[in-house]
């Protein structure tokens, strides 16, 4: 009698463990995808925010630069209280936003598909899809380098609209197309952008979005500039 109350005891603690096992399991299983639904949460709201700062990084200098083209005492006035040229300046300020610029859409990259996504474009990307990115971006950076060189940065940044003699330029880059500056800025976007989206078709779309929203700010600025 003794013996088989020990073996039901026995046996009443084994299925207890077993429960308790199986109960255990369950926990770790909803806790596990319970982290993965709020990892993935994190990352679309880093996604999102990233985005958002691309997308106010990307049309700031040329806002202000409408406002410079439109208003020029405005800038003007400014510049002598810090008692610089406005045309110097202006350069300042501009390279500046180009940084903002660039670090913007790097952390945006970055943050859509990962912190080895340069390496991984540039280690799996077909030869071609390269050798074409390559080709757009350097032909951007001809025509801006060249526009730089033809009217110095007192023509690039608005020097006739300060007092500087600026020399009206037929050749190079002019003799190419109209605004070979803003032409080749774009050029060289979509020359960085291509082979990641090659590779990266998933996100195919929202690099898009990117890439036409940065070509569509230098078009306003061209049209701006043409007033």
């Amino acid at each position: 009698e003794r013996e088989r109350e020990r073996e039901k005891r026995r046996k009443r603690r084994e299925r207890g463990s077993k429960k308790h096992r199986r109960v255990g399991r369950i926990e770790y299983c909803i806790s596990k995808c319970s982290n993965r639904k709020h990892k993935s949460e994190t990352t679309a709201v880093m996604i999102q925010l990233a985005k958002a700062l691309l997308f106010l990084a990307i049309p700031m200098p040329h806002a202000f630069y409408a406002l410079l083209w439109n208003k020029p005492k405005v800038w003007k006035s400014v510049a002598k209280k810090v008692k610089v040229h406005p045309v110097e300046l202006l350069a300042v300020v501009a390279a500046c936003m180009k940084v903002v610029q660039a670090l913007s859409f790097v952390f945006y990259i970055v943050t859509l598909l990962g912190t080895n996504v340069f390496m991984e474009t540039v280690t799996t990307a077909h030869p071609l899809t390269l050798l074409f990115g390559a080709i757009l971006f350097a032909a951007g950076q001809a025509l801006n380098l060249g526009v730089y060189k033809a009217l110095g940065v007192d023509g690039v940044y608005y020097g006739i609209k300060y007092g500087k003699k600026v020399p009206w330029v037929t050749g190079f880059p002019f003799n190419i197309c109209p605004h070979p500056q803003y032409i080749g800025a774009s050029l060289s976007i979509w020359g960085a952008l291509w082979p990641i989206m090659r590779v990266h078709t998933g996100e195919f779309l929202d690099l898009v979005t990117v890439g036409c929203y940065w070509s569509g700010m230098y078009a306003f600025s061209s049209v701006v500039e043409s007033h």
